[in-house]
């Protein structure tokens, strides 16, 4: 009678087992609906197998000190080459510190639902060992990879980014194993996926796509210093996406460089442990609203067709004007000569800026 008794019970014990489990999956998709969408495109099905983490070399690339990113070892995007562009996350306190975005020659920032917003770096030739956190992609963020040709990368995806990713036939590495790696052994924390360049360029390399383009360079670079024409004293700036995010920037003089912050505080790099600068601002004013019958509040961001903003640089900032006359032709932004203006070489951030946002240059 007791072992009878005994086998009833495993067998209860058993099925509360499987009930946790079931919970905890539904708990997790619930809270992070972009992931559950993220199915493999062609390119990620290739060596999914082969790519299993390394633990040791993860343990090496958390020991590595990435050398400290300064004006002077700036290195101009590479003519010919398709670059990374990577989505990152910037919702929240458990995505700080963000790593590898002090290595990008050009940053776009730009809203999401709940008045958010995420980053997307775009890497050339530099070797960051850690990027991230990596998350999911939203369509208006391909109109600015498109405009570069690049490599995109991210886990999971919005509905309209997955329908437009094959659609314009753009590659993708989207969520593989042993690309990607988390920092934390918390399951329920899906802001904690990082991969680095090494990890990427090795899967590109197996699963061959093309790394090459003819593709024009989006932004133009001044072999001298650029001096803006009638420019005004821009040495605070303060740009309030919503009533959650806000993004600022102070001008250093002596260095001749922004330092950035984030809602107010220093915004800080994970390897080097130094808050981000920015050499180039471009405010580019846009047209947003909430997708309709979209029951996350997700983003539509009018990306196509013309506009006005500023270009900020050295102290002094220029009222703009941009035009983009398709999803995959390159942003052009124009002086008040219709000139296309010059960056200085350095670090640029793009800031896709809402029209209802608010934004003070002192």
């Amino acid at each position: 009678m007791s072992n009878v008794l005994l086998g009833k019970k495993g067998v209860l014990v058993f099925l509360l087992f499987l009930m946790v489990l079931f919970s905890f999956a539904c708990s997790r998709e619930a809270s992070n609906p972009d992931v559950i969408d993220a199915t493999p495109t062609p390119l990620d099905e290739e060596l999914k197998d082969e790519n299993e983490l390394d633990e040791d070399e993860l343990e090496e690339d958390d020991e590595l000190e990435e050398r400290d990113y300064a004006l002077e070892n700036f290195e101009f995007p590479t003519e010919g080459t398709r670059p990374y562009a990577v989505m990152i996350d910037n919702a929240g306190s458990e995505v700080l510190p963000q790593g590898g975005l002090h290595l990008a020659q050009v940053i776009y920032e730009i809203i999401v639902e709940g008045g958010e917003t995420r980053l997307m770096p775009v890497f050339w030739n530099q070797e960051p060992s850690m990027i991230g956190p990596v998350r999911s992609s939203r369509h208006y963020f391909l109109d600015y990879s498109m405009e570069h040709d690049a490599i995109y990368v991210h886990i999971g995806w919005s509905p309209m980014a997955k329908s437009d990713i094959p659609r314009f036939g753009i590659t993708n590495i989207n969520g593989v194993a042993g690309v990607f790696w988390d920092i934390t052994d918390d399951p329920y924390n899906w802001q904690d996926s990082y991969t680095s360049k090494e990890k990427i360029e090795d899967y590109v390399e197996r699963a061959n796509p093309r790394t090459t383009t003819d593709k024009e360079q989006v932004f133009n670079y001044s072999d001298e210093a650029v001096v803006l024409k009638n420019g005004e004293r821009a040495e605070e700036i303060n740009l309030k996406y919503s009533w959650v995010m806000s993004s600022s920037y102070s001008y250093d003089a002596d260095k001749e460089i922004y330092f950035r912050f984030r809602k107010d505080e220093p915004h800080m790099e994970r390897v080097s442990d130094k808050q981000l600068t920015a050499k180039n601002i471009i405010i580019q004013l846009v047209n947003n609203y909430t997708i309709k019958g979209d029951n996350k509040g997700r983003q539509e961001v009018n990306t196509v067709g013309s506009g006005k903003g500023y270009y900020i640089t050295n102290g002094k900032y220029i009222e703009i004007t941009w035009s983009k006359s398709s999803r995959t032709d390159k942003t052009k932004y124009f002086d008040e000569d219709e000139n296309e203006i010059l960056l200085n070489p350095g670090q640029t951030w793009v800031q896709i800026f809402p029209m209802n946002g608010s934004v003070e240059i002192e």
